[in-house]
């Protein structure tokens, strides 16, 4: 699940990133591996939508744009904040891979977690 979001989420930050000011305000990294992580699980939720014919693999852009306002509501986080501090991380490469890798953590224990609640 993670593999496939990542290249997804870096493309989308690299598109963010045109125009860099050193100086912006950030949301802290740990404040944003919890938006970033919300935004995976929004992106992966969106993407399972449910039509007469049973599941499909079509994102659903309508269901995105609502679940990344409420992520954002949710961690009290304006548009602008958010996407300034996206481009903040992708001027500074480590405190991004940092906290990818937090996001990653997250994910990953969240996978680990559902797939042992499903073998009871």
């Amino acid at each position: 699940m993670t593999r496939t979001l990542f290249p997804i989420i870096i493309l989308f930050t690299c598109l963010v990133s045109a125009c860099v000011e050193n100086d912006v305000k950030h949301v802290s990294r740990q404040k944003m591996t919890d938006i970033m992580t919300d935004i995976y699980l929004a992106e992966a939720y969106s993407s399972v939508v449910f039509d007469s014919t049973g599941m499909s693999a079509n994102k659903n852009k309508d269901s995105l744009a609502l679940y990344y306002k409420s992520v954002l509501n949710h961690h009290g986080v304006s548009l602008d904040e958010f996407s300034n501090s996206l481009r903040w991380y992708s001027s500074h490469p480590e405190e991004m891979d940092s906290m990818y890798i937090n996001v990653l953590t997250e994910l990953s224990t969240m996978e680990g977690l559902v797939n042992a609640a499903s073998a009871n």
